[in-house]
């Protein structure tokens, strides 16, 4: 049976200034399974298929490596604000039909060129196995253990990691055919069936992305905040510290960063302490089910 990880799809809660994940499929087949269960809308965006929701963006690039690179290309060239890319797809390989796979190489065949994701932690990526993607100009049904066969992975990769970091690009397939059931048998319909297993995977990457961002994004507002108060207040060594954990603390239970203005008129490191511990304990807790 195909290993999937079990977890539901959810929506992020997306707001104005968060990185949108950007799932990529060749196929129309590919994408309804995630055009369904996000609630995508196709926009109208000249020279390529795109379709976005809260939080994200389908792109459907067409088949083969070329057709994929030029239209990632131009989309991230376009949209600065997407943060990360996922490529979905099927493939062919030598293991079971239906099952799902992370890339942890990518290889353009034509061109020996390779690119190698930064995987994310196991307790995101549950039981499911990683395998080497080699992506063909031709089809491939070589069917060999360990790699898994695609057209456009490789295109993904090249316009991509022009723009983001190797974390932020990630490669899910799902095994279309194989030795038992080749190609020459697959029907493209069947696409939509078995993209359906890559969304638990898809959904806990996409979970990935979005923990990192929030991650990197508080850190920044962190130091961008205590460098504006330090400017203004002195503060020792230990003041910093603990300034910098306060502002965590508001900034992890509001949401957003404390008036630095009214801190900066302060005058000394007790005294921005102080305010920002009352600050702290006059936010109100909401437990959302």
């Amino acid at each position: 049976m195909p290993v999937l990880i079990p977890v539901t799809v959810t929506q992020f809660r997306y707001t104005d200034g968060m990185s949108l994940v950007c799932i990529s499929t060749a196929l129309a087949a590919e994408s309804r399974p995630f055009i369904d269960a996000l609630n995508l809308r196709h926009v109208h965006t000249r020279g390529i298929r795109l379709y976005a929701g809260d939080g994200f963006l389908l792109l459907q690039t067409g088949l083969g490596k070329l057709q994929a690179a030029s239209a990632m290309a131009a989309l991230l060239h376009s949209r600065p604000d997407v943060g990360a890319v996922l490529n979905a797809g099927v493939c062919g390989s030598a293991a079971e039909i239906g099952s799902v796979h992370l890339a942890h190489e990518v290889v353009d065949v034509a061109t020996g060129r390779r690119w190698f994701p930064h995987l994310p932690p196991q307790r995101h990526a549950g039981q499911l196995p990683s395998c080497a993607v080699h992506t063909c100009d031709n089809v491939d049904i070589s069917y060999r253990d360990g790699v898994l066969f695609d057209m456009e992975a490789a295109g993904i990769a090249m316009a991509a990691s022009t723009y983001l970091s190797s974390d932020a690009i990630q490669y899910v397939k799902v095994v279309s055919d194989n030795s038992s059931a080749t190609l020459a048998a697959f029907e493209p319909a069947r696409a939509s069936e078995l993209m359906s297993a890559c969304l638990p995977a898809v959904m806990t990457l996409c979970d990935w992305f979005r923990q990192n961002h929030l991650a990197d994004d508080s850190a920044r507002i962190i130091e961008s905040c205590s460098r504006d108060i330090l400017g203004k207040v002195r503060h020792s060594v230990s003041d910093t510290r603990q300034l910098q954990r306060l502002l965590q603390r508001h900034l992890s239970l509001a949401g957003r960063a404390p008036d630095i203005s009214t801190l900066q008129r302060l005058g000394s490191a007790r005294q921005v302490r102080a305010r920002l511990q009352q600050a702290v304990q006059a936010i109100t807790l909401r437990y959302e089910p």
